[in-house]
């Protein structure tokens, strides 16, 4: 296993924080037994060799290694593999976002086309990395077929990042649709499918498939390829009713709910009109970076792109607008700043209150509450607590009208695992007394896995 390893001059190679020396190293962890080791692994090449998406010089000499790591059974965790394979050739890639990737000759940038810039070592590593992909078609076809639940989800995901040669995926990926029998896996198939250009079989599994997540994701893609007016029915049955576990299939581009409403804004502008109430009361439950797949929807029902400011609204877009300033999540993240400049709305929360003709509501304790879960969420746990701290002492009930208190009580137990286990526990429990499906969501590299184990209570 590894054989040649040696052989790559990666010291002479480039990463994101250098000399890509430390990488056979790390290739040869992702072997090691312990899960924990492995997992801690992967984190680290997708930090160095593909550092927030940008693939390097070093990057295409992972591939040759990771397909021979995926063709062994032995190996553990190939579905996490097959996942950072596909992250290799396209970048992040799911319903909501679009790949960037070369096939040799040209660069497909998020959705674009342009000519390679020969030369350029940044687009070399792109075609070079898709190469070498396309020597591990094959295996593929052959792993949709495998034991293992997670290797046949991972190898349609990756199929889905090879759509040269589409013609060859397309059969095999209908034939494993037809006999798979995990919906989840019946669902990275049609992610697939609809990234391949195959719209019939999504159709099927649309109105037959008993499984939610993989009718929400076929739908999800036939808004892309195949808009049609029949599709906003069930794409607002999906908007109202999230389905738990969806973000973890492959292609998922975070919740089920986010991902139907970014796809409506891939229907007809009249047909885009009617979902807009469905969003609005879904907006009124999502958590900071998850209001943005709904405001977009929102803003391409109710606002047309213009490059001249917004200074009257008609009775839609004041009601749109209303309803996204009293909405305290989507405020406290900037990535939406182009979407508003994009349909001539000012960016800032006060402009559009003043333009709705409405006032901005200040919740203090709101606003300290989502500022202690986002520190929590990426990690900063000192920082969480105390913002979450900072809430409880403005409003002991904070958390039971925060947007998601299921997941808001799920993060403060992270938060709290470490310096206060009984806090943690019962946040814990709070967490899943309002949604069981939140113990599936305590991550097994976080210290709250631990104590939760140790009580007996995961």
């Amino acid at each position: 296993m590894l054989q040649g390893l040696d052989d790559v001059p990666w010291a002479d190679l480039e990463h994101a924080y250098g000399s890509a020396a430390d990488v056979p190293d790390l290739l040869r962890r992702l072997l090691d037994p312990d899960p924990k080791t492995r997992w801690a692994t992967l984190r680290t090449l997708y930090g160095n060799v593909f550092h927030q998406g940008t693939r390097y010089p070093a990057t295409p000499y992972v591939v040759p290694f990771l397909l021979e790591m995926c063709a062994d059974p032995t190996v553990p965790s190939r579905g996490d593999l097959l996942g950072y394979w596909g992250s290799l050739i396209t970048g992040y890639f799911s319903v909501q976002g679009r790949p960037l990737w070369g096939d040799g000759e040209r660069i497909h940038w998020y959705g674009k086309v342009q000519n390679a810039d020969k030369g350029d070592p940044y687009e070399e590593a792109l075609h070079a990395i898709y190469r070498e992909s396309l020597k591990g078609h094959a295996l593929l076809r052959g792993l949709l077929a495998d034991e293992d639940t997670a290797v046949r989800a991972g190898a349609a995901w990756v199929l889905a990042c090879l759509p040269t040669v589409a013609g060859d995926s397309t059969p095999c990926l209908e034939a494993r649709l037809r006999v798979e029998p995990s919906g989840w896996v019946r669902a990275t198939i049609a992610f697939a499918l609809g990234e391949l250009g195959a719209p019939s079989p999504l159709r099927r599994t649309v109105t037959a498939d008993p499984f939610l997540a993989a009718r929400c994701m076929a739908v999800c893609e036939l808004a892309r390829i195949q808009p049609t007016e029949d599709l906003i029915e069930p794409l607002l049955r999906f908007v109202s009713e999230p389905i738990e576990g969806y973000e973890s299939i492959p292609g998922a581009g975070g919740k089920s709910t986010g991902d139907a409403a970014f796809s409506v804004s891939n229907l007809p502008a009249e047909v885009r009109r009617k979902a807009v109430p469905a969003i609005c009361d879904r907006l009124d439950q999502a958590r900071c970076f998850d209001t943005m797949p709904l405001v977009r929807a929102l803003l391409s029902a109710a606002f047309p792109a213009r490059k001249e400011p917004v200074t009257e609204l008609t009775d839609l877009q004041k009601r749109v607008l209303t309803r996204m300033v009293n909405t305290e999540e989507l405020w406290s993240i900037g990535n939406l700043s182009g979407d508003f400049r994009a349909c001539g709305l000012p960016q800032d929360r006060g402009k559009c209150a003043r333009l709705a003709g409405v006032k901005v509501a200040n919740d203090e304790a709101l606003a300290a509450l989502r500022s202690g879960l986002a520190f929590a969420d990426i990690g900063f746990l000192e920082k969480g607590r105390d913002g979450i701290l900072r809430a409880l002492a403005l409003d002991p009930a904070v958390i039971e009208r925060a947007p998601a208190p299921d997941e808001s009580w799920l993060l403060s137990a992270k938060a709290f695992a470490e310096s206060d286990p009984e806090r943690a526990i019962q946040a814990f429990r709070n967490a899943c007394t309002i949604n069981p499906g939140m113990a599936g969501r305590v991550n097994p590299t976080w210290c709250l896995a631990d104590l939760l184990k140790k009580n007996g209570l995961l």
